[in-house]
């Protein structure tokens, strides 16, 4: 069967941002999907309740007021998954990925241990969102891992390198900031979704220059 590429492209958009998971595995629950999201009450869940799928209000809902549910997601998962993005979101962070362990490094002995391409949640504004980054960069760097499960696992051998990362991805954003954002965020003609794509490369900015204040803040 040959299909048409449009028609393809279409069907994956549908299932990306319509589905539904639960046990595993996407489905695709008609009028379910029409929910809008909000960041208020406990998180959404869906669970299969005798041969229905049942998703109940994530707080008291009064009469003739909007339905609404919490997905609990950074950003970056809305925008890819659901085609929106949340102007006040406060599961947010910045999605980091592309690092690897190479078989030049001190910790390449580690690699097998590790998934093929790792990914973080960095928020701005929480320390800790770094401590899986902190590990990872631990077994690259060959340092010691006496720290990785205490409570000190930030130390003065591991901040250069979670530095080194962050301002990486500072500057990659501050280029982007300076050559694109300003010109297209004042142009209303530019598609939705472009704005969404710059409203999340934004935050990232942000959590990325917060991370980095709050290792500056460790240091002093």
């Amino acid at each position: 069967v040959i299909l048409d590429k449009s028609i393809v492209y279409w069907a994956t958009a549908i299932l990306d941002s319509r589905s539904i998971w639960w046990g595993g595995r996407r489905h695709l629950t008609p009028l379910l999907d029409l929910v809008n999201a909000d960041v208020v009450g406990r998180a959404h869940e869906t669970k299969v309740e005798e041969s229905s799928a049942v998703t109940r209000a994530s707080r008291p809902v009064k009469r003739d007021e909007q339905v609404c549910e919490n997905y609990q997601q950074p950003n970056y998962l809305l925008f890819a998954f659901h085609g929106f993005v949340l102007d006040s979101n406060p599961s947010d962070c910045a999605l980091l990925a592309g690092l690897s362990i190479n078989h030049n490094d001190p910790g390449a002995k580690f690699a097998n241990r590790l998934q093929t391409s790792p990914t973080f949640c960095i928020s701005g504004t929480n320390v800790d969102s770094m401590r899986e980054l902190a590990q990872f960069l631990r077994m690259k760097h060959g340092l010691s891992a006496n720290n990785v499960e205490s409570d000190a696992w930030l130390d003065e051998d591991v901040v250069p390198f979670l530095t080194q990362v962050l301002e990486v991805r500072i500057s990659r954003l501050e280029d982007l900031s300076e050559t694109v954002w300003g010109a297209e965020l004042e142009d209303e003609s530019i598609p939705q979704k472009r704005r969404y794509m710059h409203h999340v490369a934004r935050s990232d900015l942000a959590h990325f220059l917060g991370s980095l204040e709050l290792l500056k803040e460790w240091k002093s």
